[in-house]
């Protein structure tokens, strides 16, 4: 595959899911929230403390998703080092969402957690290939 030898490629295709990632936020945060802890779904001060950090988890989700995006028109040199950074980031983010599962009893659905370490093996792949197009 074609993407495998293009880190510009994963740098467009990180950004894209990162900003799909971010505009779920802010399109379902209340749902996302009780999803995440339907124990609070009685407690509207809670919802709305969720809802909050969601919006705010929205933001950033963009922000780096518009960032990543942008940064594939980049020389190879740099996309790779975005890759292998933004894969590092994924990691980071996988390894706190496992936390927050473990130590919160949250509820994060299976697929919304694979994401991250998809991403994250990906990018440190591509971003550490010696032949790049």
């Amino acid at each position: 595959m074609r993407i495998f030898h293009s880190s510009r490629a994963v740098l467009a295709l990180n950004g894209i899911i990162m900003i799909i990632i971010g505009l779920t936020f802010f399109i379902f945060p209340e749902k996302i929230t009780i999803i995440m802890f339907p124990k609070i779904i009685s407690n509207p001060e809670a919802i709305k403390t969720g809802v909050v950090l969601r919006y705010l988890m929205g933001a950033g989700q963009l922000c780096i998703g518009i960032i990543l995006y942008l940064a594939r028109i980049s020389i190879k040199s740099g996309a790779q080092r975005l890759l292998l950074g933004s894969g590092i980031g994924f990691m980071i983010i996988f390894a706190t969402a496992i936390l927050i599962i473990i130590k919160y009893d949250a509820d994060i659905p299976i697929i919304a957690l694979s994401i991250y370490p998809l991403l994250a093996i990906l990018s440190l792949y591509v971003s550490t290939r010696k032949y790049q197009e």
